[in-house]
Order: structure tokens, then C-alpha cells, then sequence
């Protein structure tokens, strides 16, 4: 008969208790996100390239739908990958976006300052650069391709070089990153929307609205804000305005306060914590009785008050887009048909040439050229610790474009009615391929090689 194990009392340690910062979580969660995009990426243009490459493509292209009553969605696979669980991706960005301009290294314009105007940098020289190879064709339409960086697989990087990076590399580039989806977010629903019905987009700016409403009436519930939150994406979806810029206007409405502030929540547990001694009886110190259970709630609903609904929902979706919602993003859309006698051809269209060049070039210059007249003209100063050549090894690490990279080419491109979209969008992946390995290797290259900051000024 089986007995369950009860450790011995005198040995009935609990387990140690363990501090790690957001930095090292974050760059951990990234080195894993790097890992999964890197394999997505390979097992996706594998596929397209082998006997499989039909089943692959076909795949994406089946239907699938969603109905409820009288409201009906049928998209193909690809559609609610790109414009359904990017969505949420993009949410989560928005979160960040806004944690970071209430708290984070956005919070105040002198912090904010570098790597804002690092960015704004690192987005119009590989703009400029992309436009000017592509002067006079259609494919200019893609000038926004270069222009954004891949904040998952930049700090993977960083996290590869272990001891060489210190924490103010690592926010600045996070910084910068975050900054630079806020451009893109801009572009996105400025330049690449399609034709918009007013009435679907009116009726979801209402329901934004109401949404601030329930922010500033103090819902601290997340469910009220996910109910419209998907009603928004309807809305947003049939306006023709791109569903992700519902998701990151959403975010800005959850709220970023708790239900009351944090230091009372230490004095509110440790009141709960003196009633939960008092309660024990010691009959079997390894069962709480039933007046702790209740006090084990009640604390557990003290943590959950004490928490803003914007950190918690935060908290638990991006493993979801680490894990999940990237890879599959990029197992959809990264599946190019390459033919070995075709690849030198490919190479110098002027798509894959402004892609590469407005990453590997525009992200350098921008970003190093932008941060030197900043500091030049005692705007800004570097970052404790930091010197310029870590500005430029990041500035190559910044120009990792690959998520954002496809998802923007994707719909510089998406139009039937342009010729050639196809081909586009493949020249584009190849060039994003290209530029995104190169500055990976570059970058880890000219941060490696450098001493190890704190050591010597390198």
C-alpha cells in the first residue's frame, strides 16, 4: 500500500528564498525567445525547401473560423496568426510601452532622452537608406522594414556574453528597443492601413473609451478589460485599420495602479501573518487547519491587490509570446523558397539591398551618430559605465530586425494589387535573414572583444 513521504519535523526546512532581478528574468526569457525564433525561423524555410514545402504552404492558407450568434470570423491560418495572436503580442508591448514611460527608463526626460533620440536614429537613416535604393519603384512601399528592432533575439544576444554586459548596456538597449516599437507602432497605423470604415473604427475608439471609463471608476479586475478587449479587435478588425494597434491602444487603458498602495502591504500581512501563528495547533505542523486556509487566501488576495492589473496581465502573457505566439510567427512567415541559382539574383534586388543595407548601415550610424551629437551637445550622458563602443556594438545588436521586420514587410506587401507583392515579400525575408544573423554575429563580436566592463575603458 502506498504511504505518502512527510518529512521529518527537525528536517522540515522551507526552501530558500531566492531573489532575481527583472534584468535576469527578462534576459533569460530572451535567451530562451532567440533560441525557439532561431529554430522557428530554420525549421520554416527547411520545410519550404523540401518535398514538404506543398503541405507547408497549404497549411497556412486553410481556413479556419470562429462564430458567435450572428458574428462570424473566417480567416486563413496565416490571417489569425498575423492579425489575431499578434495582437496580443502586440499588447503585451503596449504594457511594456506604458510601464516604461510611468516607471521605467522612460519615466523622466532625462533618463528618456539617449536612447529616445538613439532610437529616432536607428529608425530614419535605415528608412532613408531603404527609400533611397528603392527610388522610383513600388517596392518603396517598404521602407519601413528596416526600421524596428527585435527586442527578443537583441537581448538574447546580450545574455550570450554573460559578465561582458552590465545592467546599463542592457537597459539601454531595452530602452531603445521599446522607443523603437512605439515608432513602428506609429508607422504601422499611419502608413500601412488599408481602407478604413469609419463606423467599425468610431465604434471601437468607443469602446476604448469605456474602457478608460472602467480604468477611472477603479476596476481592478482583468476580465472586464479582456471582454473588451476582444470586442476592440473585432471592431478594429473590420475597419481596416491593422487589429495589432488595438491591442497596444488597449493596453494603455489597463490600469497601472493597485487597489491601494505598497507600503501597506507589509503591515496588512503582517497582521495576517500574526493571526495565521495564532491559529496553529500544532497537531500536524505539515496541514494547515482550517482557519489558515482562510488566511492563506486572504494573503493571497493581498498579493493580488497590491499588484496593478497591467503587471499581472503582463506578468502572465509574456511567457505566452516567448513561447508560443514569436515561434509560431515565425515557423508562419519565414518558410522562403530559396533555389540555389537564384539566390545570387535575390541577393542584389533592391528590396533584399535596402533591407540589408538599412539595417546593417542605417542602424549603425543612426544609433551611434544620433547618441554622439546627444552627448556633443550635454543633452545626455552615456550610462554609467558604459563607453561608445558598447553604444556601437549595440547599434549593430539594435539591428536585429527579424520579428518586426517580417511582420512590416508583411504588410508593405500585402496588397494583390501590387506587382510583384510576392516576390517582395520573399526579397524582403531574405534580406532580413541576412542583415539580422550578420549584425547578431557583429555585435556579440565587438562586445566580446572589448574588456569587460568595470575592468578598463574600452
Amino acid at each position: 500500500m502506498h504511504t505518502e513521504h512527510v518529512p521529518d519535523e527537525a528536517s522540515g526546512d522551507a526552501p530558500p528564498l531566492e531573489e532575481t532581478s527583472f534584468i535576469q528574468k527578462l534576459l533569460a526569457w530572451d535567451l530562451i525567445s532567440a533560441v525557439l525564433l532561431l529554430t522557428s525561423a530554420a525549421g520554416a524555410v527547411a520545410l519550404a525547401n523540401s518535398p514538404a514545402s506543398g503541405w507547408y504552404h497549404d497549411l497556412w492558407h486553410a481556413s479556419a473560423g470562429v462564430s458567435l450568434g450572428r458574428i462570424e470570423i473566417t480567416q486563413s491560418v496565416h490571417h489569425w496568426i498575423n492579425d489575431g495572436l499578434m495582437a496580443i503580442f502586440f499588447f503585451v508591448v503596449g504594457l511594456e510601452i506604458k510601464r516604461e514611460l510611468l516607471v521605467g527608463e522612460l519615466a523622466s526626460f532625462r533618463r528618456a532622452l539617449l536612447p529616445v533620440v538613439a532610437a529616432a536614429g536607428g529608425m530614419i537613416f535605415p528608412a532613408t537608406i531603404f527609400a533611397a535604393i528603392n527610388w522610383g519603384a513600388p517596392s518603396i512601399r517598404g521602407w519601413g522594414i528596416p526600421m524596428a528592432t527585435d527586442i527578443a533575439f537583441a537581448t538574447g544576444c546580450l545574455a550570450l556574453l554573460g559578465k561582458r554586459v552590465i545592467p546599463a548596456m542592457s537597459v539601454f538597449l531595452v530602452a531603445l528597443a521599446i522607443a523603437d516599437d512605439i515608432g513602428s507602432v506609429a508607422v504601422i497605423a499611419i502608413f500601412y492601413t488599408q481602407q478604413i470604415d469609419t463606423s467599425s473604427l468610431l465604434t471601437g475608439g468607443i469602446l476604448i473609451l469605456f474602457s478608460f471609463g472602467l480604468n477611472w471608476a477603479g476596476v481592478r479586475k482583468t476580465w472586464p478589460y479582456a471582454g473588451i478587449g476582444l470586442l476592440v479587435w473585432w471592431a478594429f478588425l473590420q475597419s481596416g485599420v491593422h487589429a495589432t494597434i488595438a491591442g497596444v491602444l488597449l493596453a494603455f487603458t489597463v490600469p497601472a495602479s493597485a487597489r491601494y498602495v505598497t507600503p501597506l502591504f507589509a503591515g496588512r500581512l503582517s497582521v495576517l501573518l500574526d493571526r495565521f501563528v495564532h491559529a496553529e495547533d500544532h497537531v500536524q505542523p505539515y496541514l494547515v487547519n482550517h482557519r489558515q486556509q482562510e488566511l492563506i487566501r486572504h494573503m493571497t488576495r493581498e498579493c493580488h491587490d497590491v499588484e496593478a492589473p497591467l503587471q499581472r496581465i503582463e506578468h502572465a502573457l509574456y511567457p505566452v509570446c516567448v513561447l508560443f505566439i514569436l515561434p509560431l510567427f515565425a515557423f508562419a512567415n519565414s518558410g522562403i523558397t530559396l533555389q540555389l541559382g537564384n539566390i545570387g539574383t535575390m541577393l542584389f534586388e533592391r528590396v533584399t539591398l535596402g533591407v540589408i543595407f538599412g539595417l546593417l548601415l542605417g542602424k549603425q550610424i543612426g544609433i551611434t551618430l544620433a547618441s554622439w551629437i546627444a552627448v556633443k551637445l550635454k543633452w545626455a550622458e552615456l550610462p554609467h559605465g558604459m563607453t561608445w563602443r558598447h553604444v556601437y556594438g549595440l547599434s549593430w545588436i539594435a539591428a536585429i530586425g527579424f520579428t518586426m521586420a517580417l511582420f512590416i514587410g508583411e504588410l508593405a506587401f500585402m496588397d494583390p494589387g501590387l506587382a510583384g507583392n510576392a516576390e517582395y515579400i520573399a526579397q524582403a525575408k531574405f534580406g532580413t535573414f541576412i542583415a539580422s544573423i550578420t549584425a547578431g554575429i557583429m555585435g556579440c563580436a565587438i562586445l566580446r572583444t572589448g574588456a569587460i566592463p568595470g575592468t578598463a575603458d574600452s
